[in-house]
Parts: structure tokens; C-alpha cells; sequence
């Protein structure tokens, strides 16, 4: 070999050996928070560690950094912990991201929730909370989970039943994408680990929303116990000024309830500083002829939807996100939107079930489904909108828009999908998402499932190996 080659071997492995440590050092770094003390805490914390070194996303800090930081600012090591507490252990512990774990207790069931949140943004992507089932293993479940918030699947989906000798059962396979019913009898199991906080008081809905404007407190969850199917009056801020961090959740209790709007307007507005939730057993039904969304997620504000909600039948759209923050880890968004689009002011709707066009939506599970658009019967981003949408799993399917983009139209901001499912006609004429006109006549070359432009568009279903990065992605041609 010549001194020539020799010296350009030399080059290379060196550049190579550069290379690989300057990526190394973009990976942004994490650390790993067990909330509690559960048995085994140690050895599974390292496990966490390991599984997301090896997963290539992130570099590791030193393994019991958080919880020294932890002791020394005596923060509470056992109980719920708010995403702003954990972002400020993680930032003085010199981490980026934490990856937090916890483990419930209830009624002899184990529950696994995990986590990953930003130091930054101090806003958590949230995995579905699973039973730990009898033989079961935790490290099996919360790898599972880990990998579905990277987009990197390991496994079948780890699910609570106890005859399945391990533990485990893969999910059933599917033959066409229809939308799943969600029912009061299909929530009535345990499916999330039990609330901790303060059960509002009051009669009805409205005595209990009305406490909250003069009692709720910084750093607190007020749990919304709703017994009965009620109708209420729009326009309900939440929103409490002066304090902070302040999480909402409202559930059904004793069966699945509805709330009805009572006439035109938002039926809720989500502000800075309070993050609302919809737990399960609970339905919104929008107002006949309405012209506002249902849901109105402002700036600073963060709504989420678990097993078990619905919101339906509003004409204006289910939720509108202006730059605040929407994570649906399950639920139902369905039956929103527009009868026509064609006519009167409803000409111009975009996103019959969600529109992100301001701010952040995060699908994790849950459905999209018999929503009705102009441009994106499921989902829509306006032009030149900013939003984020980030699909990790769920399905959208069953929708229908008159002009582009039946499942999703994207005029704008940042789209990525990792997994879950966005039907198209073409290959699901029953069930797929769908462009047509008032007429029924169905459109070619609109976006069945997905609408860009003209050149990026999907009309075939865009199931969970169909990804996309921006412009990048499975689009048909």
C-alpha cells in the first residue's frame, strides 16, 4: 500500500472517528426519574437507562443524578410530581429531557405510566398508561411504552390480561380500519390508575365550575366528578388568575355522562397555566348550528383526552388549538363539522375534528372519526399555518372533506408521523377517509388520506410503516 493511500486510510478513520463523536454529542441528554419507591427501584431505573442508550436517541447522565439533586432540595420523592417540578430536577441535574416512571396502586391493580418530559418546554409526551398484569413484567411494558413515544415499537402492545400465561396478548389483527365504538359498558374495567386530588364540590356542573373560580389554588388537580347527564351555558373559561400549574380533570361517575351545550359558543376555553382533562365516562355534545368549536385550547393552555371521552356533534369543529398544546392518548373525536361545506359560514372550516393549525397536537391513541371538513375532515393545519402535529399512534378514518385532504389536510407547519393509522378510499371505500362534493361525487387526486399539494399527497390508507418528516414520506404518486 503506498504511503498515499496509507495516509488517506489514516484520514478517513480519523474523519470517521470524528464524525461519530460529534453525533454523539448532538444527542440531546436524558435522565431517569422513578416516581416513588417502588420494589426494585434501582435496578429499574438502570434498566430504563440502558433501554434508551440503546435505543440511540439520547445520552445518559450519571444514573442517581436527579434523585441527589432531588434529596438535596428535599423535593418529595414519592406521590404525584408536576411536569414543572421534574423539568427544574432535570435542568439542575444537567439533563434535557427526563424520563419519568411511575407505578400505582389501586384496589390490588397495578398501573404503569410513563413519560418523557422537556426541560424546556416543561410539556410531557405522555405513553397509554397500562395494567401490570399477574407475571407480569414492568421493564417489558414501560419498554414498550418508551418505544412507542420514539416510534420505535418493540413487541406487541402489552395488555391487562391474566390468563395469558405470560401476561401478555398481541393486539388482534384487523381486517379494515373502521373506527372503533366507544360505549359507557367498553370503560367500565380499570384501564388508568386512579387520581389523586380534590373533589370539587358542588350540585351541578356549574356550582362545581363556579368553585373553582374562587378556590382552586397554584400547584393543584381538582377532580370534576360529573354523576348526571346536564346541559351547560358556553363560554367557560378556565381560567384563574394569579395562580399556577392548576390541572382540571372531569370524569363520568356511575356510567358514561353527557354534557350538552346549551346554545352558541365554545363550551370550554383552556388558558395559561391550567392543563384540563377529560378522564373517561364523559361526552361533549356541541349545539346545533353552533359557530364556535367546541373546545378552545389558548395559548399556554393544555387539554387532554384518555380512554373513555368523546366529543361529538358540533358543527364548527371539535377542538381548536391556538397555540396552546393538545395530547390524545385515546377517546373519540367524532361527528364534528359541517353537514355541507359549500354554503353560509361554514364555507371555510378546516379540521372538522381538530384544527392545529396555532399549536401542538400530539396523537398517541384514540380515534379521528365522522368528522366533516372543507379542507381536512379529521385534521387540518390552515395555510401557512405554524401548528405541530405529531401522530405516534391512533387512527383517523371515516372523515370526509368537500375540497382537500379527507383524513389530513396540511397547508402548513410541521408534520410528523411515527405510527398509527390515516385511512384513504382507494383502499377502504367503506371505512377510509374520503374527498367528495355535497353531491357524492367522489374526487381523485384530493388527498383521500393526506393533502399537501398536488405532488404530495396520499390517497391510500397511510397505515403504522407509512412515515412521514416534514416533506419527506410515503406519498403516492
Amino acid at each position: 500500500m503506498t504511503s498515499l493511500v496509507k495516509t488517506f486510510v489514516k484520514s478517513t478513520l480519523v474523519l470517521s472517528v470524528l464524525f461519530a463523536v460529534a453525533f454523539a454529542q448532538h444527542k440531546p441528554k436524558a435522565a431517569v426519574y422513578i416516581m416513588g419507591n417502588p420494589e426494585g427501584r434501582d435496578a429499574l431505573r438502570s434498566a430504563v437507562n440502558t433501554f434508551l442508550v440503546k435505543s440511540g436517541k439520547y445520552q445518559m447522565i450519571a444514573v442517581d443524578a436527579i434523585d441527589v439533586v432531588a434529596q438535596e432540595q428535599r423535593r418529595q420523592l414519592s406521590g404525584s410530581v408536576s411536569d414543572g417540578d421534574i423539568a427544574a430536577l432535570g435542568r439542575d441535574a444537567g439533563a434535557e429531557y427526563v424520563c419519568v416512571v411511575q407505578r400505582s396502586e389501586f384496589d390490588g391493580v397495578s398501573y404503569v405510566a410513563t413519560r418523557m418530559v422537556s426541560v424546556q418546554s416543561k410539556v410531557a409526551e405522555l405513553a397509554e398508561i397500562l395494567e401490570l398484569p399477574p407475571g407480569g413484567k414492568i421493564i417489558d411494558i414501560i419498554q414498550w411504552q418508551i418505544g412507542s413515544m420514539l416510534g420505535m415499537p418493540v413487541g406487541p402492545r402489552p395488555t391487562g390480561s391474566a390468563g395469558s400465561g405470560s401476561g401478555y396478548a398481541a393486539r388482534p389483527a384487523q381486517s379494515t380500519y373502521a373506527a372503533p365504538v366507544q360505549t359507557a359498558a367498553a370503560y367500565t374495567g380499570r384501564t388508568e390508575p386512579p387520581i389523586q386530588g380534590t373533589r370539587v364540590p358542588g350540585g351541578s356542573l356549574g356550582q362545581k365550575l363556579d368553585w373553582l373560580q374562587k378556590g382552586a389554588d397554584s400547584h393543584s388537580t381538582y377532580i370534576i366528578d360529573v354523576d348526571a347527564d346536564e346541559n351547560i351555558a358556553p363560554n367557560n373559561t378556565l381560567e384563574y388568575k394569579g395562580a399556577i400549574n392548576i390541572t382540571i380533570v372531569m370524569r363520568g361517575v356511575g356510567g358514561n355522562r353527557t354534557i350538552r351545550l346549551s346554545a352558541h359558543g365554545r363550551m370550554f376555553t383552556v388558558t395559561r397555566n391550567v392543563t384540563f382533562v377529560l378522564y373517561n365516562n364523559i361526552t361533549l355534545m356541541g349545539h346545533s348550528g353552533n359557530i364556535s368549536e367546541l373546545v378552545h385550547v389558548a395559548e399556554g393552555g393544555i387539554f387532554k383526552m384518555n380512554n373513555g371521552a368523546t366529543i361529538t356533534s358540533n358543527p364548527r369543529g371539535g377542538v381548536y388549538i391556538r397555540y396552546g398544546t393538545f395530547e390524545m392518548s385515546g377517546g373519540l373525536i367524532s361527528g364534528n363539522g359541517c353537514s355541507t361545506c359549500y354554503n353560509g359560514t361554514m364555507s371555510g372550516i378546516v379540521g372538522g375534528g381538530v384544527n392545529a393549525s396555532q399549536g401542538t397536537f400530539t396523537m398517541t391513541g384514540g380515534s379521528i372519526s365522522g368528522n366533516t371538513a372543507y379542507r381536512g375532515g379529521g385534521v387540518g393545519m390552515e395555510d401557512g399555518a405554524l401548528g405541530t402535529f405529531n401522530m405516534r399512534g391512533g387512527t383517523i378514518t371515516n372523515n370526509t372533506a368537500t375540497n382537500r385532504g379527507g383524513g389530513f389536510y396540511w397547508g402548513g407547519g410541521y408534520f410528523t408521523k411515527t405510527s398509527g393509522i390515516i385511512t384513504g378510499y382507494k383502499n377502504d371505500p367503506t371505512n377510509g377517509n374520503m374527498v367528495k362534493d355535497e353531491s357524492g361525487n367522489v374526487f381523485a387526486r384530493m388527498g383521500h388520506a393526506i393533502y399537501r399539494n398536488e405532488n404530495q399527497r396520499k390517497e391510500t390508507t397511510a397505515g403504522p410503516g407509512a412515515n412521514f418528516t416534514n416533506g419527506s414520506g410515503a406519498w403516492d404518486q
